[in-house]
């Protein structure tokens, strides 16, 4: 069987998600990073209904041609993952902890990725350019940064970013950052269960542009932008993010 591929933005949290919870589960995989631009022929030549990362290439010797989107790959993983590994999804309470998960990749993690684009991409797009080029291959480095204007116009168009749409996820994303902390208290460590599940997983990756901890692959070593970084600092000491960099630390 070839091993699969996963295809990610180094920037991107959902694809964290799927990569933390195939290293979790011992899944052995290669990485492949894609350029903005890239990502859309290439899901097009894969036939996937739309061009969003992550996507997984199983390798031959599976049914399937391609596994897109970061829960659709934490359920395959599942399935594949070394019989030695334990499973990711909870065995009590599994509904409500799949609908944690539904929300914090519909909710949380579109409203952190638009506030966070709408400071970085809008007002200081030379802190965004090195994370897309990071770990690209050379040819895609310098289409990135020829077209870099370009890119950057189609993003802040089609996510529809600006300061009132930032303001707007702010003020959502705190709402989200209090049910965490009520989900989480007192104290609670993990959100669904009684072990890690992908529901911890979900949230952990999706709340690190905010939290930026030491072992994320990408977002330890990023700058962010002023604004956004003088809300995190305000944020540092809420329970969930505490629990994020717990998490990471214990278990990334």
């Amino acid at each position: 069987m070839t091993t699969p591929v996963l295809y990610v933005f180094a920037i991107s949290h959902y694809c964290e998600k799927a990569r933390w919870t195939l290293d979790y589960l011992g899944v052995d995989y290669t990485l492949r990073h894609l350029a903005p631009g890239a990502h859309r022929r290439f899901a097009n030549k894969l036939g996937a209904p739309v061009s969003t990362l992550p996507i997984l290439v199983p390798g031959d010797a599976d049914g399937e041609k391609f596994i897109q989107g970061s829960s659709a790959i934490i359920d395959w993983a599942e399935i594949n993952k070394p019989a030695s590994s334990p499973s990711l999804t909870p065995t009590t309470d599994r509904q409500e902890a799949l609908e944690i998960e539904q929300r914090l990749d519909d909710v949380s993690g579109v409203h952190i990725r638009r506030y966070y684009y709408s400071e970085a991409l809008v007002d200081y797009p030379a802190t965004v350019r090195p994370i897309f080029t990071k770990d690209l291959p050379l040819i895609q480095k310098w289409v990135i940064t020829a077209a870099w204007g370009a890119i950057r116009k189609l993003m802040i168009q089609g996510m529809d970013l600006g300061p009132a749409q930032g303001l707007e996820s702010r003020q959502l994303v705190e709402a989200e950052l209090d049910w965490l902390d009520e989900l989480l208290a007192p104290d609670r460590p993990f959100l669904a269960g009684d072990t890690l599940s992908r529901t911890d997983i979900t949230a952990a990756s999706l709340l690190a542009p905010l939290v930026q901890p030491d072992r994320h692959p990408t977002y330890a070593a990023i700058q962010l932008p002023p604004m956004l970084a003088a809300v995190c600092k305000e944020w540092r000491e809420r329970r969930c993010m505490r629990w994020t960099r717990e998490i990471y630390q214990n278990y990334r």
